[in-house]
């Protein structure tokens, strides 16, 4: 088994292959660059990036977040976390925006190269125009916002259902998603131990892969077994798919592993209210949802007499299965796995395999005038993906130079911080998602960044109800009381409040205001 492993490794660096894999790599640039200007990325930090950067920004120095009690909690995501705090201490935070082009770049790179072996696109007898086409389609899909009836193309066409994607529109976890397209593209043209490689690195770099790496390990198991391979090979995938995850299993086991069942039961269910939109299908399995599902069906039926069918049908089957389960049992657990991630995958590719067929009719009918006027079709492409570059290009000038109604507050934060702050935050606004990461200032806790061992999760829970307490109207009376009880369990040292809020405790000194904010310190009586 290590042997053919090598082997594979070593038909990358033969030195007659080095021209193509060379050529592989600069149209996954090319195609990066053309599709990650024309879907525009947000700046940093938005949404999730608030989460996933905290520990390796910790790690790495900035500001005083490694004071910062959430920071300080177990890693769920240690190799991501090493990954950015590598990039902050030797780079410059400005290569998250190039990490995406590339990861953009490998999710177009393999979706073409799987719809171009399925029709044929690209072979002998073909013109590479076709290929042309159809990326100029693939980016229409993703970028050209139309919504009918509610359904927004460029969002559900690409993405899988309750809320699951790879690529969003910033860097972060899902993004290595593309990696297992990748390997699904590796897989198909033989690679079965580089594929089996892709899935390991891509839950590696994101666990909450694992499940899907699992199903698909089992998809090129099968798919290898009816291709009548000897059953040592087979077993051999399985077993160097094991060795490689491995690591990251016995590591999220460790930080899952129960404080006792009751802790535990109490936690996930937390999360599992914190995560519904991922976790509980009976609020994810909408309108969208099922024509999701239903775009999955018909690309699984169009790839039926391909190999595909089984990479695509057994993670369909089991998602299926375990989505009726967790409706049908309401187990924290199988919410908490959420095995329907799957779909992330599954959609986007059942998309393209679906833009595939329809453009091959069209190219079976019309291949005499693909032909004839091949020239200005291809011009009339590079025409419409220009337009595309422009306009992306333009929206994402505006993007990172959008000047946002709380940054004066926030630069008053990150250049008034000292080692000993601590802030309490409006815990629920979104306005304070990216106060960590924009101030280097610690927090009390806020709503979307959370923990994941059973007793950090209910302390993080512990932490927003005494929040929720000093924010809420309804607690206004107690508020001088809850402010009191935060203070001495806690020692904050400063408060803010958005407008319509009011703090009019004792001890409070007022030390910023602008017409949206007011920042309060704590002063301590004498």
């Amino acid at each position: 088994m290590e042997i053919g492993f090598l082997r594979d490794f070593k038909s990358i660096l033969k030195f007659e292959d080095l021209k193509p894999r060379l050529f592989s790599w600069m149209e996954v640039l090319i195609l990066g660059t053309s599709f990650g200007i024309s879907y525009v990325q947000r700046p940093l930090y938005t949404s999730n990036q608030n989460t996933k950067f905290l520990h390796g920004f910790a790690k790495a120095g900035v500001g005083y977040l490694n004071q910062d009690w959430l920071a300080n909690t177990i890693d769920p995501l240690p190799t991501f976390t090493g990954l950015v705090q590598f990039t902050s201490v030797v780079f410059s935070p400005g290569c998250f925006y190039l990490y995406y082009l590339i990861l953009a770049g490998i999710y177009t790179y393999s979706l073409i190269g799987i719809i171009s072996r399925l029709y044929q696109f690209s072979y002998p007898g073909n013109y590479p125009v076709k290929k042309l086409v159809y990326f100029v389609a693939f980016i229409t899909i993703h970028c050209l916002q139309v919504t009918i009836f509610g359904f927004e193309t460029h969002t559900y066409l690409s993405s899988g259902v309750a809320e699951q994607y790879i690529l969003g529109d910033y860097f972060q976890t899902s993004n290595f998603g593309a990696i297992i397209l990748l390997s699904i593209d590796g897989f198909l043209r033989g690679h079965s131990r580089l594929a089996i490689l892709g899935l390991a690195g891509a839950a590696t770099l994101h666990p909450a892969y694992l499940p899907t790496a699992a199903l698909l390990t089992l998809s090129y198991m099968v798919s290898l077994a009816r291709q009548g391979n000897r059953p040592r090979k087979v077993l051999g995938i399985g077993v160097l798919a094991l060795g490689l995850v491995l690591p990251i299993v016995l590591y999220s086991v460790w930080v899952m592993q129960p404080t006792s069942p009751a802790t535990s039961e109490l936690a996930q269910s937390l999360i599992v209210d914190r995560i519904a939109h991922h976790a509980s299908p009976k609020i994810w399995l909408d309108r969208n949802a099922w024509i999701q599902i239903l775009i999955t069906f018909v690309g699984v039926f169009l790839v039926r007499k391909t190999r595909l069918l089984i990479i695509l049908g057994i993670p369909l089957l089991i998602a299926v299965v375990s989505t009726a389960l967790a409706i049908v049992a309401q187990n924290n657990l199988i919410a908490f796995l959420t095995p329907w991630r799957v779909s992330a995958i599954l959609v986007p590719l059942s998309t393209s395999i679906i833009l595939g067929y329809l453009l091959n009719l069209g190219f079976q009918r019309w291949e005499s005038q693909l032909f004839q006027f091949r020239c200005l079709i291809s011009f009339t492409c590079l025409i419409i993906l220009s337009i595309y570059g422009f306009i992306g290009a333009n929206q994402q000038i505006k993007e990172l130079n959008a000047q946002k109604n709380y940054a004066p507050m926030m630069e008053f934060v990150r250049t008034h911080k000292l080692p000993s702050d601590l802030y309490l935050v409006p815990h629920t606004s979104g306005n304070f998602i990216e106060f960590r990461l924009a101030t280097g200032a610690p927090i009390l806790a806020n709503y979307k960044s959370h923990p994941y061992r059973d007793t950090e999760v209910i302390e993080w829970h512990n932490r927003l109800m005494l929040a929720q307490r000093f924010y809420a109207p309804e607690f206004k009376e107690t508020r001088c009381q809850t402010l009191t009880e935060i203070q001495q369990n806690y020692q904050i040292t400063h408060l803010i409040t958005e407008q319509g809020q009011w703090a009019d405790c004792p001890g409070l000194q007022i030390i910023y205001q602008d017409e949206r904010y007011t920042i309060y310190q704590l002063v301590k009586p004498e």
